[in-house]
């Protein structure tokens, strides 16, 4: 059964108080968004209402982009939040991809690796902490892609690829675990944008509504297509 997802693209006001509030901090993006959500999703609202999102700069400003498995309620948006609003059914979409089908696609993401130490240590719950977590950039960041895309149901076209740093995830939240502790949120971001051809759309469904690699609560992960004959 093909999945169903629905588009939701906002052109955020300039002039908004809780916009610029919005682009400081990447957990109140976060809880904007969710506001949006129906109620009573359960503990991990966010994937139960399948929400993915991106944050595209442009020179006049910024379009929020939310990604949802139904509508979502804008009326829950802060009063001017928005210039402009626009929403579209993305189920066709999905029901369209078929393999070898060919399309555009861009996706921001947050390619890294892990190098876990010779004796790692355990958390507080005895589980084994990651490894240090390293940045990638340039070749190493488009082979990471590649391969995720590879995963997802896609043959990427690598002469096309094209990658481009974005402004850093940024941001806090409060520590669950310790009262009047504040979390550090930080994640390095890169565009990735060119041309694949289908090949399982099993996978390609999972990736396009459940998003690919870190982040994903806070604006990375969400891949878009569109059938390269209508660019």
């Amino acid at each position: 059964m093909t999945p169903t997802a629905h588009l939701t693209r906002l052109k955020l006001n300039p002039m908004s108080t809780e916009a610029a509030r919005d682009l400081r901090n990447a957990h109140s993006l976060h809880r904007t968004v969710l506001t949006l959500a129906p109620d009573h999703l359960g503990e991990s609202p966010r994937q139960a209402a399948g929400i993915l999102f991106r944050l595209e700069h442009h020179p006049r400003g910024q379009t929020l982009l939310i990604q949802s498995h139904h509508p979502l309620n804008l009326d829950h948006l802060p009063i001017g939040y928005a210039t402009a609003t626009d929403e579209r059914d993305l189920t066709p979409l999905l029901t369209w991809c078929q393999p070898g089908s060919p399309v555009r696609y861009r996706i921001h993401a947050q390619p890294m690796r892990s190098t876990r130490t010779e004796n790692p240590e355990r958390d507080e719950k005895g589980s084994l902490k990651r490894g240090r977590r390293t940045p990638l950039h340039g070749d190493e960041a488009t082979h990471w892609w590649h391969e995720r895309a590879t995963a997802a149901g896609l043959t990427p076209h690598t002469d096309t690829t094209s990658t481009a740093p974005q402004p850093d995830i940024a941001g806090w939240k409060d520590d669950p675990d310790h009262d009047g502790k504040r979390i550090r949120i930080r994640g390095r971001v890169t565009r990735f944008e060119g041309t694949a051809t289908i090949t399982d759309t099993t996978p390609l469904h999972t990736a396009l509504t459940t998003g690919i690699g870190r982040g994903r609560a806070f604006g990375t992960g969400l891949l878009s297509i569109a059938p390269l004959t209508r660019i």
